[in-house]
């Protein structure tokens, strides 16, 4: 308790001075957040201290560097590789027969025509079996006239036993037709005759009847007799109709007894047609053996004189003969080379392309084939054919490229550059490879940027002398009023950050961040920063042909990023919160150091200067000291 009295008793001794101090804190808290929001980017000694001075630091002078305007266009995305020509066909000629070698004329590098006789292989044996087998053959054919006679003859037979057989047939159908006329005509008198004896039996019983009514009177004899009559009718019908029976039934027996002499008749006529049609088919078989016979006697003639015609050895195709490795005289076999010929009115662009790109080449790819002995000589191609199989060693495959060659300039062994198209894309930018540079782990291009018309007024961040605008405003990156000053017409650095595609050997495809029209560095980009001044310039083996010429001491200011109008030089002070502009002179700082007059410089930026000893230096706030 005594210690809170304490407490208390201090505190009211000491109020005013607590409220005091208060005060004063706030104040100070207000105050600071006016100066700052009057002066955006304003900082303290320290802060300023740890500013990066590499990103405050302006360019000096300007840059050399190469430039490309890129466009919109067809990307063709391409590999190189060191191959070899090939001839179109190569053959070492060999004898497909043995014997003396005759007639070989032919010598290193001679040119022949497909089909031109190289040379003769002179063998006695073939030429006699070519004899041997013409007259087999003329025996062969003089019997196969024979057997087409005796087929002519048996085919006479044939035919006329099948007329025999034929007319037998047509006798036998007479007989069965007369067989089938009785058969009907004994059903008809057997129907005829059973209607006749139920006729007689009805008269049976009516003249049984009839005589009894007689007898007992009740009828008279001529109703009798007439009665009587009539059933002696019927008696004489029945035995009429049942004659007429008997007769048909003779004539089918007759019929059947035709019919069995006019079957055997038919068969007697189809065997003789059989056996005819045995022996035609025995005289065809002859003559098919016969014709055989002379088709093998053919076929012999026709291989002995193919291998007879093995002895001219001819040019299988139009070429060049490269080596001949035997002399007239020499006993050859077919295992003995006579001569090499390569056919290269055509030749074959070869290369052994990785596996890597080799799935990304297409048949009829475009190919631009370049030569070590003559670098004059450019062939542009297409790719036709890719081989199948890849080298295991190696891990690669054989791309070809088939092009003409008809005054003979390349020739086979001749080292070869091929540069193959990969890929192709329309309405795509690319950049050479030299151009892509990496950012933060991100892949950027440096682009020309035209700061503005010379001698147009333009606004721009002291700290961030890349941001630049027409009209007043605030830096958007660290919200500092821009500055004025007028355009000196420089061409300035810009880091662009993009997307890349597909690559050749010198160019990359740009899928986003640049634009039809941009101005692309792509030599001298090494060591640029943001906001650099630079100077395209063209650029050979050894470095830019042309190099800027340096900034006068009039140009510094500008060269700086200070405001100036016409080469005059002004610079602001900071002096609390209030602001002055400090007067204008017409000479740069260097001549004024000479004529006398006192400049005042930041020490933290040293192009920050002015003629006002108390003046501020308007990026970090510190008081500028006398410039030695």
């Amino acid at each position: 308790m005594g210690s809170m009295s304490n407490l208390l008793k201090l505190a009211k001794e000491h109020l005013w001075g607590l409220l005091f101090l208060v005060v004063i804190l706030i104040g100070s808290s207000i105050a600071v957040r006016i100066w700052k929001s009057r002066h955006p980017g304003a900082m303290s000694v320290l802060e300023s201290q740890a500013m990066d001075m590499t990103a405050m630091k302006p360019p000096i002078g300007a840059v050399p560097v190469a430039t490309e305007v890129v466009h919109l266009g067809k990307f063709e995305a391409k590999v190189t590789y060191t191959g070899s020509v090939a001839p179109l066909q190569e053959q070492v000629i060999y004898p497909r027969v043995e014997g003396w070698l005759t007639n070989l004329h032919v010598y290193d590098g001679d040119t022949v025509r497909q089909g031109q006789l190289i040379a003769v292989v002179d063998s006695p044996d073939l030429r006699n079996k070519v004899s041997e087998a013409s007259a087999g053959r003329a025996v062969a054919a003089s019997e196969v006239p024979v057997a087409r006679f005796n087929a002519a003859r048996m085919q006479a037979e044939k035919t006329a036993a099948q007329a025999e057989v034929q007319v037998a047939k047509n006798e036998l159908a007479r007989a069965k037709a007369m067989l089938a006329a009785a058969e009907k005509t004994v059903l008809q008198r057997q129907k005829e005759v059973k209607s006749a004896r139920a006729n007689l039996d009805y008269w049976k019983n009516e003249i049984a009847r009839e005589e009894n009514l007689f007898k007992a009177g009740a009828v008279s004899r001529q109703e009798y007799e007439a009665e009587k009559a009539q059933y002696i009718a019927a008696e004489a019908e029945l035995e009429n109709k049942e004659a007429m029976l008997e007769e048909a039934k003779a004539n089918v027996s007759a019929a059947k007894s035709e019919i069995a002499a006019k079957q055997s008749m038919v068969d007697v006529a189809s065997e003789r047609a059989a056996a005819a049609s045995a022996a035609l088919y025995a005289a065809r078989s002859e003559i098919g053996a016969k014709s055989a016979m002379v088709n093998q006697a053919e076929a012999m003639t026709a291989t002995a004189s193919i291998i007879d015609s093995y002895r001219y050895i001819k040019a299988p195709f139009a070429g060049r003969i490269t080596r001949r490795y035997v002399s007239p005289g020499q006993f050859v076999t077919p295992a003995t080379a006579i001569t090499n010929i390569v056919q290269i009115d055509r030749v074959r662009l070869q290369a052994n392309v990785a596996d890597k790109d080799i799935d990304r080449i297409r048949v009829g790819a475009p190919v631009t084939a370049r030569f070590s002995k003559d670098p004059k000589l450019v062939v542009n191609a297409t790719v036709t054919s890719i081989s199948p199989l890849a080298d295991q060693a190696s891990r690669t495959a054989v791309v070809e490229a088939v092009v003409p060659n008809p005054d003979g300039r390349l020739l086979p062994g001749d080292a070869v550059t091929m540069e193959i198209t990969v890929s192709g894309y329309a309405e795509s930018i690319s950049v050479p490879i030299s151009a892509i540079v990496r950012k933060d782990g991100r892949t950027a291009v440096w682009v020309v940027r035209s700061e503005a018309p010379k001698g147009k007024r333009i606004y721009y961040c002291t700290m961030h002398p890349e941001v630049t605008s027409d009209k007043p405003g605030e830096c958007p990156k660290c919200l500092m009023k821009l500055v004025p000053k007028t355009s000196e017409g420089h061409k300035k650095a810009h880091l662009v950050m993009v997307t890349t595609g597909l690559s050749g050997d010198d160019r990359i495809q740009v899928l986003s961040g640049l634009s039809d029209g941009d101005e692309v560095i792509y030599k001298g980009n090494i060591y640029l920063k943001e906001g650099d001044i630079v100077f395209p310039t063209e650029w050979t083996a050894d470095g830019p042909r042309e190099m800027p010429k340096a900034p006068s001491a009039d140009e510094m200011p500008s060269m700086l990023g200070m405001d100036h109008s016409g080469h005059n030089m002004t610079a602001t002070a900071v002096d609390g919160n209030k602001s002055k502009s400090s007067d204008s002179v017409s000479e740069s700082p260097r001549s004024q150091k000479a004529n006398g007059e006192r400049i005042y410089q930041c020490p933290m930026h040293p192009h920050e200067m002015s003629h006002d000893p108390n003046a501020r230096c308007r990026k970090c706030g510190m008081k500028l000291e006398e410039k030695k």
